[in-house]
């Protein structure tokens, strides 16, 4: 009986030290709640793009494609999105910005997407090296591409591949 009291006691103090971790930030990860990695990368027009510039705003990182059905099919909603958003102030952020990172392997029928779609008003990323890219790599979206919804603090909120589940969480978050 006491091996079992004193094993019970090890494991709580155990289990209530690994909350506390010294550290008053996140962890950088993928899921909600962690802090989004750090993306370090010219923009197509050459100009260099750091994602620590947009501290206090809410950022949605948007992996997409030209080639991709669905994401051609979402960008209409990504402008709408970002004229209602604009100068909206949320929870923890004040005004949306989108970085588009595009997984294209070539440049002409990116930037023709780009003037088709209306999308100058993003960020865009591309080296194009399609799903070999390190951002994709980084962000895990080899597979399926996903959308990340960071507010100011630089934490993700939301992460899904439903650009209508972002607009929603914007909409649930602004004030």
């Amino acid at each position: 009986m006491k091996n079992k009291l004193l094993l019970i006691i090890t494991l709580t103090g155990i289990v209530f030290l690994s909350f506390i971790n010294g550290s008053p930030e996140p962890r950088v990860g993928l899921d909600i709640g962690n802090k989004v990695p750090e993306i370090s990368h010219p923009l197509l027009d050459g100009t260099p793009f750091n994602s620590e510039d947009l501290k206090g705003k809410m950022v949605l990182i948007d992996f997409w494609a030209s080639y991709d059905a669905q994401s051609r099919v979402e960008n209409p909603l990504k402008t709408k999105m970002l004229a209602t958003y604009n100068n909206q102030e949320f929870l923890n952020g004040k005004d949306l910005v989108i970085v588009s990172i595009s997984l294209d392997r070539f440049e002409t029928p990116l930037n023709q997407v780009i003037l088709q779609d209306n999308l100058k008003a993003l960020h865009h990323i591309c080296n194009f090296r399609g799903r070999e890219s390190e951002l994709a790599k980084n962000f895990k979206v080899a597979e399926q591409m996903k959308n990340y919804l960071v507010d100011g603090d630089g934490r993700i909120v939301a992460v899904t591949n439903n650009i209508q589940k972002i607009d929603q969480t914007l909409a649930r978050l602004s004030k």
